[in-house]
């Protein structure tokens, strides 16, 4: 009798193991949305895994392994440029390692068109076809904003909603406007314009690091300050700079005054938001959460 008792507890006991080293996990993405807005991705486990990365238009993006749940959770922000994306289904893969396994996931999302308007400016001619002697500059400056934007580190210093840049946000021009200058037809507005005088806080929508400042020639006074997982945000046209390259700031410091420096009509903030070297619609985010991006994504399963 007790042989049987025993025989009972150790199949018993081998379930309650066998169960805790089963790992489940999900990936979770939309799959459709439109060309310029800003999407939430995630991975979740039942169980620990390490190294988090998901691929989305060529290029990699480490993501965090945090506490979410009844297991773990890594959360990753998306987008595609209005500038050189095109409507079509483009592929992203998800991949993470779990007890010595390496694990991939991969789907495709629909990228939809957006109509977004056509704009005309008047600005100074310099800034339409500038002088021969500035152009060694502004490919000095590419390079560097070039370099900034392909800035990738752990761990996440971003949540949602962001911090607004200013405290009171009237837009004078969205994002996606396809902009004429001066008769000259430019690429898309890659950020929003936000009516403000010069000397207006501009504050930092997430903890981070700065990673770029300048007086640039196109742009004026920038800031740019990476969040980890490949967010970054960028101030343009500022009237000053309130700090500098490696600097830590915590969201909502007060990184700049804004101004009217660089190719402007008037005094504003440029805000943009680049995800994954992906300049997309930073107004939306402004309003809502990660966790309700989510929820307009479907899961799923990897193991």
């Amino acid at each position: 009798m007790r042989r049987i008792r025993l025989s009972a507890f150790i199949l018993f006991m081998s379930a309650i193991t066998a169960g805790k080293s089963f790992a489940a996990s999900w990936v979770n993405f939309p799959s459709s949305w439109d060309i310029g807005q800003v999407f939430a991705v995630s991975i979740t486990s039942t169980a620990e895994y390490t190294n988090p990365v998901v691929t989305w238009m060529n290029r990699s993006i480490t993501l965090d392994v945090e506490q979410g749940g009844t297991g773990r959770i890594s959360y990753g922000l998306l987008g595609s440029d209005v500038r050189n994306v095109k409507p079509g289904v483009y592929k992203i893969m998800f991949e993470f390692m779990q007890k010595g396994k390496k694990y991939k996931a991969s789907g495709n999302i629909q990228l939809k068109a957006k109509q977004y308007p056509k704009e005309n400016l008047k600005v100074s001619p310099k800034m339409v076809n500038p002088p021969k002697s500035e152009l060694a500059r502004i490919k000095k400056e590419s390079q560097l904003i070039g370099t900034a934007l392909r800035t990738m580190t752990t761990p996440r210093k971003w949540t949602t909603p962001p911090q607004p840049p200013l405290s009171s946000i009237t837009l004078t021009s969205t994002y996606g406007k396809s902009r004429v200058y001066n008769g000259q037809p430019r690429a898309g507005h890659n950020g929003a314009d936000i009516r403000a005088v010069t000397g207006t806080n501009v504050r930092a929508p997430f903890a981070g690091t700065v990673v770029l400042t300048g007086f640039h020639y196109y742009a004026g006074g920038s800031v740019y300050i990476d969040s980890g997982n490949g967010v970054i945000t960028a101030f343009f046209h500022l009237s000053k700079i309130l700090v500098k390259k490696g600097d830590k700031v915590e969201k909502g410091h007060v990184v700049a005054k804004s101004g009217a420096t660089g190719r402007v009509t008037g005094p504003h903030l440029h805000y943009s938001l680049i995800l994954g070297g992906q300049f997309s619609d930073p107004i939306p985010l402004l309003s809502t959460s990660i966790t309700k991006m989510l929820k307009q994504g479907s899961q799923q399963q990897v193991n």
